[in-house]
């Protein structure tokens, strides 16, 4: 099951992180008594399939390790035997402290809050390490300037506690390149993890798509070296049936309840398109009784969510439920976008995804000219943000900025 063919642009990379570096983060690692791994709130695949490969390494060196996540019981390989997780949407945070903190798959004080970061801002700035793919926009630690973002453009950089890869599709594809600069060969299971956060992450880019176990499509794009290397470096080492399970895990939409399909199939009725025909979206209102029903933001319907914007998206095979009439209209979208309440953090989000660098565009229009204190970010063609407010008035006027900076941008 080897993925070729990448493009570019919005390819599955990860750049070799410098073996100075490197050997700094895990000298400091090996060198604690006990690490706390914290993930990001509404933990995904690869933020916990990331701590889980770290977790392993950690465990290996003697340090006691600790995996801190937020909602992440249905991510693949939960095993509360064989990892020490505090599920921070269920319990509260330790009251002993760790002797250093491992940040995976974040590095913005927004993409954790709460309790969490009540807690990681007890560690000494010293004492907090990192490795990430996002952009920061509150950084937990002190790093180089990461500048907005240009499609194509290699952006990297290196803080003293901490590796920013922006380039990088996937967290896990970090660590692998983490232990590819140290010379660490990773075990079955650490390569295992890394394979589900990678592919997970492609399919979030639609870079393939998975149904009844299996990669269905591998778009004819341009090939990447890159990109192949790291993700066949883990492919390689990881075994068909495991692959078969895994991908199994991941197709989420093939078994979905008669009230979540139903819910998949009105949304596509929700589509709206903006004056310039250029941003698609959906809205489901703060007290919409359906998306309450089926268990308002958790894993199946962010997944449900991020199909539907991928099918908007998609010029060409447009799901069964888009019809015709819509296909005509949907034509010029460059990107699609759905606004929903998250009734755990008492937040309302949006999530879009959008061709080339749109989707970074829209939210710094917003910024710039509406909401200057705007939390949002993400990578150039997948990216959110939230405003914490569930009322209404507020929730419309929010909507409105995002379509309004949708429509000035000359795109």
């Amino acid at each position: 099951m080897k993925i070729n063919n990448i493009h570019t642009a919005i390819s599955f990379m990860a750049n070799k992180i410098p073996k100075k570096q490197a050997e700094y983060i895990n000298n400091h690692l090996i060198n604690s008594d006990s690490v706390d791994i914290f993930c990001h709130i509404a933990t995904d695949e690869d933020a916990f399939n990331s701590a889980k490969i770290m977790y392993e390494y950690l465990a290996q060196q003697g340090i006691k390790p600790r995996i801190l996540c937020n909602n992440a019981k249905e991510n693949y390989g939960f095993d509360e035997s064989e990892y020490d997780i505090i599920d921070l949407s269920k319990t509260s945070a330790p009251k002993q402290k760790a002797s250093s903190a491992l940040c995976l798959d974040f590095s913005d004080s927004e993409r954790i809050r709460g309790d969490a970061l009540k807690y990681l801002s007890q560690f000494s700035k010293d004492d907090i390490f990192l490795m990430d793919h996002h952009i920061p926009v509150k950084s937990i630690i002190k790093s180089n300037k990461v500048t907005t973002p240009t499609t194509g453009e290699k952006r990297f950089t290196t803080a003293r506690n901490g590796y920013i890869d922006t380039t990088a599709r996937s967290n896990a594809s970090i660590l692998v390149r983490f232990f590819n600069a140290l010379n660490i060969k990773m075990s079955k299971s650490q390569y295992e993890s890394a394979y589900c956060g990678m592919v997970d992450d492609m399919n979030k880019a639609n870079l393939l798509s998975i149904q009844n176990g299996e990669i269905i499509k591998s778009p004819e794009l341009i090939r990447d070296k890159n990109a192949d290397e790291v993700f066949n470096m883990v492919s390689e080492n990881v075994s068909e049936d495991k692959k078969r399970e895994i991908l199994s895990h991941l197709d989420v939409l093939s078994h979905l309840s008669e009230q979540e399909q139903a819910f998949r199939e009105n949304l596509f009725k929700k589509i709206m398109i903006s004056d310039n025909k250029k941003f698609a979206y959906a809205i489901i209102e703060p007290d919409d009784e359906t998306w309450q029903a089926i268990g308002g933001d958790n894993s199946t319907t962010s997944k449900i969510l991020r199909d539907f914007r991928l099918k908007v998206l998609a010029h060409k095979n447009p799901d069964k439920y888009i019809n015709p009439e819509q296909m005509k209209e949907l034509q010029e979208v460059e990107a699609a976008a759905v606004f929903y309440p998250d009734y755990k953090t008492g937040r309302y989000r949006i999530s879009i995804h959008s061709n080339k660098d749109y989707a970074m565009k829209i939210i710094e229009y917003n910024r710039q000219n509406y909401n200057k204190d705007l939390i949002a970010g993400g990578h150039d063609e997948r990216a959110g943000g939230s405003i914490q407010s569930l009322d209404g008035k507020i929730c419309s006027k929010w909507i409105r900025d995002f379509i309004f900076a949708a429509q000035n941008i000359n795109y």
